[in-house]
């Protein structure tokens, strides 16, 4: 079952990727207006607020009536948006495909928590993590070269048939997770989300979770012109991104990280890691050999990242972790979506990058500083509680 979402996962995920590569392709076909928009755009909202949608629907439907719904309505938008025949029909086709997209993350990842036990789930989640974050290489190395053998269509064409593929064999294997959930209305699940959102904790937890992926996003987007700027062709530049793909794999150790050293801890390393990557990164941007070494650290720390801030939002929604795993991509991807602004910083390269260390730094403290107030309010809970008895 693991294996199967995890391979699902990066299916998923890479649709989300696909418009950086064959904004060309697309052009030549159906004209070059507004061609950015109806391939990124649509989707992208799309998908961060359909996290916001899906997962309370999961907490009242049932995981698995969710998950396979989704992905299904995926499988049929994703082999239609490879056969639009103009501009506006592939706006609204990628909309569409974002929205059910949406389905399967929050899904899938409250599913996790709830069928596997404690000893099994860390591992499982951060594999995912490692689906989510070599989809963004992955999907544009795999999207250029479908395009460029077979057409653009077929890069989504093809996609549909795996997810079909990847649908039946999920229907085979997953089941409902015996877990009891209270009868309750979908309006009032969803009044929770917006509880939970809104709430002292939530709001800066998120702002710390904005920065996970919208600095890997941001990074990567000033990487490639600066690069190109030193002399570096294409080949060589796409080898540079590549390099951090063997350190995605720093998310299957997440989860006995924090097993050692605590969640808090543990998501604090990673943003000080990520922070140290940049920081490297913006002192050397003159050497391509540093970069290269440096953004390895910084994508580790980021690894390290992705599947902690995970656990940490399941565990401050649980029981209803549908409504956390929500909450939890809405800001991740929200985040991802903000990353391309930091064409906008000042100070060129080198200056960006520092703000962008400057952010990982501030964004752990935030988040360190809230989970311990957390433990705090706890452990204050837990003393009255045995005062209670004793006085009892």
């Amino acid at each position: 079952m693991v294996p199967l979402l995890v391979a699902t996962a990066l299916v998923v995920l890479v649709q989300l990727y696909l418009s950086i590569p064959l904004h060309g392709p697309v052009a030549d076909d159906l004209g070059d207006r507004g061609v950015t928009l109806a391939l990124a755009a649509g989707y992208s909202l799309c998908y961060a607020v359909g996290f916001l949608v899906h997962g309370p629907l999961s907490d009242h439907l049932g995981r698995r009536r969710v998950l396979l719904a989704g992905l299904a309505a995926l499988t049929v938008s994703t082999v239609a948006v490879g056969l639009a025949t103009s501009v506006p029909a592939l706006g609204m086709l990628r909309a569409v495909q974002g929205a059910a997209a949406a389905t399967f993350a929050p899904t899938a990842l409250a599913y996790l928590g709830e069928a596997l036990p404690p000893r099994r789930r860390a591992g499982a989640i951060g594999a995912m993590s490692v689906a989510f974050l070599t989809a963004g290489i992955i999907g544009q190395v795999v999207a250029t070269a479908v395009a460029a053998g077979a057409g653009w269509r077929w890069v989504f064409v093809g996609g549909g048939i795996l997810l079909a593929a990847l649908t039946v064999a999920l229907a085979r294997v997953v089941a409902e997770p015996a877990v009891e959930r209270a009868r309750r209305p979908l309006v009032t699940r969803y009044a929770d989300l917006v509880r939970f959102i809104v709430r002292g904790r939530s709001l800066p937890l998120a702002a710390g979770h904005l920065v996970v992926l919208g600095g890997f996003v941001g990074l990567y987007t000033r990487l490639g012109p600066h690069l190109a700027a030193h002399g570096l062709t294409t080949a060589e530049v796409t080898l540079v991104r590549a390099l951090g793909l063997p350190a995605m794999v720093c998310a299957l150790v997440a989860g006995p990280l924090a097993a050692r050293l605590g969640l808090a801890r543990a998501a604090l390393l990673g943003f000080l890691v990520a922070a140290a990557g940049l920081g490297a990164v913006s002192v050397s941007a003159a050497s391509v050999a540093v970069i290269a070494v440096a953004v390895t650290v910084f994508v580790a720390g980021v690894a390290v990242l992705v599947p902690t801030m995970i656990t940490l939002w399941g565990e401050a929604a649980r029981p209803a972790r549908g409504v956390g795993m929500a909450v939890n991509g809405f800001v991740l991807f929200l985040g991802a979506s903000l990353g391309s602004t930091t064409t906008a910083l000042p100070g060129g390269f080198a200056g960006a990058v520092a703000i962008l260390a400057g952010l990982y730094l501030l964004a752990g403290l935030v988040v360190r500083s809230v989970l311990a107030q957390q433990r705090g309010e706890h452990g204050r809970g837990v003393a009255e509680v045995r005062q209670d008895h004793v006085g009892a």
